[in-house]
Formats: structure tokens, C-alpha cells, sequence
């Protein structure tokens, strides 16, 4: 009976294994709601790089890091729920001088078999904060 599981186990992960790819994003906010002043993005600007790992074709663990003017460099890992291939949930924690979490959903647009345009929201949990975020992504 181990015999089975492990082949079982085995199996699963090469099968999951096969079927993953990497996705790499580069983001930045465009609206935050605490800008008081139309062109204050500037003076707070939010940009970052993202890796994602896809383990199932609906389920991605992410990497990455943003830079944020009022805050620094920080270290977000995620996650990327995708319950239609279009659209997606996802949630981060912001690791650096400040601790934040982030919850949003997205929508990506293929422009070619290796490209795609991103646009997602998230809420910011600790500052109370909602961002309009665009992006691009690369497929591997």
C-alpha cells in the first residue's frame, strides 16, 4: 500500500510538473485613493516585478517586489487564483519597513501568444488604501 502511494504522489507531481510555466509581470499603480492631487502619483509612485509559477492552470504561486517612494523596497510572495482564464484573484503580503496585505483581482488580455496586458485593483489592507494597477506580462 506505501508502494501505491508514493507511485500515486509521484505520478500527481510529474503530472503538475509538466503542465507549469512561468509568467513575469511588471506593474505599476496608477491611482491610489489616498491621492489628494490630480498629478500626486508622481510624487508617490508604486512599480514592481512579479514572477509567477503556475502549479495548476487556475492556481499560481508568486514573487516579487515593488518599490514604493513613501515606503521603500518591499518583498511580496502571493498567490494567483484564476476561476476563468481571463480573470484572477490574488493575495499578497507587502514585506519591508511597513507590513502590508493586499487583496485584488485582475483581468489579462493576450496581445500575442507571449504577451498580455494587465489591469487589477487591490485593497491594502493596513492603510485602508484601494490601487488601479497596470501592467505587462511575459509568458516562459
Amino acid at each position: 500500500m506505501k508502494k501505491f502511494f508514493t507511485v500515486l504522489l509521484f505520478t500527481l507531481l510529474t503530472h503538475f510538473a509538466v503542465k507549469a510555466q512561468y509568467l513575469v509581470g511588471f506593474h505599476f499603480d496608477a491611482y491610489k485613493t489616498d491621492n489628494r492631487k490630480p498629478v500626486e502619483f508622481i510624487d508617490k509612485a508604486q512599480f514592481g516585478v512579479e514572477a509567477n509559477y503556475f502549479l495548476l492552470t487556475q492556481l499560481a504561486m508568486t514573487a516579487g517586489v515593488e518599490y514604493w517612494t513613501e515606503g521603500g523596497l518591499k518583498f511580496v510572495p502571493g498567490m494567483r487564483i484564476y476561476p476563468i482564464q481571463t480573470a484572477f484573484l490574488r493575495f499578497r503580503p507587502l514585506l519591508g519597513k511597513e507590513v502590508d496585505y493586499a487583496f485584488g483581482a485582475g483581468y489579462a488580455r493576450r496581445i500575442t501568444d507571449f504577451w498580455r496586458l494587465e489591469v487589477m485593483t487591490d485593497y491594502y489592507f493596513e492603510i485602508s488604501n484601494v490601487a488601479l494597477r497596470f501592467g505587462v506580462a511575459y509568458t516562459l
